[in-house]
């Protein structure tokens, strides 16, 4: 793959970005549609809660496989496969919700599989956005991305909310089932540059290729100084979005105009700090930058922590969201650059785990103390631990990727 690799001048990773955030924008009505649904059959905020867990649930057996299969596949039959499942999936859920056949145990039973392979999904994805950018251009290509997916966030749930009130649910499984079509165009478009055995040998049991995995992470300084990173954001400071309802009515005294302020806000810094991060940087200044935006969403949460004036609160969100992005773009730009090509469906599925408990874990955890400790306040401690975890730790972060000469770092 070089960086001359386009379509009538348009780079393959932009192609591929723009079919998957048609897709994605698809799949975040039905996302919006089944929690509305859940709510219809059960009028239960712990079966609403129980079915969004259902992602995590299944992350959680399903990520240690998926890297190690995605490693072992040809990632276009993979990822072929996948998309061809999730619509079947999504064809039955149209079904059983247009024959009124539907109950809550079916849905959870139905959002456990579909989680499931969703959870196969997201490794070959991101190896396909590895595969379609050159080491100069990846963080490019995850930008890129990173917008698209952006912006079928905020636009997803405002169109399933209209067709869901202007008719009938269901629709918006049909909606989706449909949407999953420019994926498997851009799919089979750049199927020359996808389309290759898998790099790690069948020969061993995949149980040995899963243990691998962990002890590649552990024992390569660069990806577990990063791994470290990404664990701690996810914990400590990204769980804030998360929190989002509850800041809004406890720390702000708001309704929902104040929550859709503060998920806009979010949004619109993220959409800023992924537009930023398109221009190519080289190396070192992306390392700076992923650290340095650490620190700086720190900071930004710390401050936060003091004032409940919504003009403010709602500016500090905006800044935060566009450290948060940058430091996503840039942590998952070095998982991939760093890892080795047989190794990194392994570690961008760890990645992506990281990515999907620890916010949720960090939210339970914070929302649990908060019957005893403010909220605001918990969330800036939490800011001010991974800030001072970060800045304890620059000696280290110099030494494996500036100072050793074993650290790859020529490999963005």
């Amino acid at each position: 793959m070089n960086s001359l690799a386009t379509r009538h001048g348009i780079p393959y990773f932009v192609i591929f970005s723009t079919g998957h955030g048609l897709s994605s924008l698809g799949s975040w009505m039905q996302k919006t549609a089944v929690g509305w649904l859940t709510w219809e059959l059960t009028h239960s905020p712990a079966w609403v809660g129980t079915i969004a867990m259902s992602d995590l649930i299944a992350a959680l057996w399903v990520a240690p496989f998926a890297g190690a299969v995605t490693d072992r596949s040809n990632p276009f039959r993979l990822m072929l496969l996948t998309q061809t499942l999730l619509i079947v999936l999504t064809l039955i859920l149209w079904a059983m919700t247009a024959s009124g056949v539907v109950t809550i145990w079916l849905l959870l039973a139905w959002a456990i599989t579909d989680a499931s392979v969703q959870g196969f999904n997201q490794p070959v994805r991101m190896v396909v956005i590895g595969s379609l950018a050159p080491p100069e251009r990846m963080s490019q290509a995850i930008a890129t991305n990173s917008i698209a997916v952006n912006l079928a966030r905020s636009l997803g749930p405002a169109i399933a909310g209209v067709v869901m009130v202007t008719g009938h649910i269901e629709q918006v499984f049909l909606i989706n089932a449909f949407s999953f079509i420019a994926l498997v165009t851009v799919i089979v478009w750049v199927r020359r540059h996808i389309n290759r055995p898998g790099l790690s040998p069948r020969t061993v049991h995949i149980l040995h290729d899963i243990h691998s995995g962990f002890s590649y992470i552990r024992h390569t300084p660069v990806i577990a100084t990063l791994f470290a990173l990404a664990l701690g954001f996810a914990l400590l400071a990204r769980p804030f979005s998360e929190l989002f309802p509850a800041i809004a009515g406890d720390i702000l005294r708001g309704g929902p105009q104040t929550l859709s302020w503060l998920m806009s806000a979010q949004g619109f810094g993220a959409l800023l700090g992924a537009v930023w991060m398109l221009k190519a940087k080289p190396a070192d200044h992306l390392i700076k930058i992923t650290f340095g935006s650490a620190v700086g969403i720190a900071a930004t949460l710390m401050i936060f922590s003091f004032t409940t004036q919504l003009e403010w609160v709602v500016f500090i969100i905006a800044i935060a969201g566009i450290f948060h992005v940058v430091c996503n773009i840039g942590m998952q730009t070095m998982a991939q650059t760093l890892s080795e090509p047989a190794m990194k469906g392994r570690v961008m599925a760890l990645y992506g785990l990281i990515f999907r408990a620890g916010p949720a874990l960090g939210a339970f955890i914070f929302g649990a103390c908060a019957q005893w400790v403010n909220l605001q306040w918990l969330l800036g401690a939490a800011a001010a631990v991974f800030g001072v975890m970060v800045l304890i730790h620059l000696p280290k972060i110099r030494r494996v990727y500036f100072n050793d000469k074993n650290s790859h770092k020529d490999n963005f």
